[in-house]
């Protein structure tokens, strides 16, 4: 139990389970939580191809993906984690055009699965089923690995199921009150990081999020 007079700092934390760079900012986020007490308010978005799907009009293999891949890579390379082409993508999508498929059964169960979880319990789910995406395990969606995913944090997968199933347009209710806060906050993308009134986008603002909590009083000296 912490001292009565240590502030508990809060952080909300949006997440796309299909962005690299909400991927790459998770293990240092879990650190905030677990060793330093910071107060992580997880809140999962739809992906952009979801959200704002004309952010890919007109981006193909050669003029973005690639690109982008490139830097995921290096990104990954430089905080030591794995990076690989998930299979399947949580989105369906051709890569070569951008165009996105009008049909998406990965991602909305994937995201209505996770927001069935217990709040507390989300951001540990996004650890467990994200190293799975970003590694490149085949058939990280299979309804065995998510079971297995829910089962490592100790979550039962057919209670999650089942009310992922019976109370799904109040869960869809909720991501969409995550985005609509989240724009509030100041900015569509992800992954996106709020401190008080001040929002910090993108895997490598990380060290500025960092900084404000050490001005008030954040010791991460140990």
């Amino acid at each position: 139990m912490r001292e009565a007079n240590i502030i508990i700092m809060k952080v909300d934390l949006y997440f796309s389970f299909r962005s690299p760079y909400s991927y790459l900012i998770l293990p240092r986020i879990v650190l905030l939580r677990d060793k330093y007490g910071v107060d992580v308010n997880f809140k999962q978005v739809y992906p952009l191809a979801i959200r704002e799907p004309e952010f890919f009009k007109g981006k193909n293999y050669f003029t973005y993906f690639l690109l982008k891949r490139i830097d995921y890579l290096l990104q990954a390379n430089k905080l030591g984690m794995v990076f690989r082409k998930p299979n399947p993508d949580p989105i369906k999508q051709n890569m070569l055009t951008g165009k996105i498929s009008d049909d998406q059964p990965r991602i909305f169960k994937l995201c209505h699965y996770c927001q069935a979880i217990e709040k507390d319990r989300q951001l540990d789910f996004a650890v467990e089923v994200s190293s799975k995406i970003w590694s490149g395990l085949k058939n990280w969606n299979s309804d065995e690995s998510i079971s297995e995913s829910s089962t490592n944090i100790g979550l039962n997968h057919i209670d999650i199921e089942k009310k992922r199933i019976e109370k799904e347009q109040g869960l869809i209710d909720e991501i969409k009150l995550n985005q609509k806060e989240q724009l509030e906050a100041g900015h569509h993308g992800v992954p996106l990081t709020v401190y008080k009134e001040k929002y910090f986008f993108g895997q490598d603002r990380f060290e500025h999020l960092l900084i404000e909590l050490v001005k008030d009083g954040l010791d991460i000296k140990n």
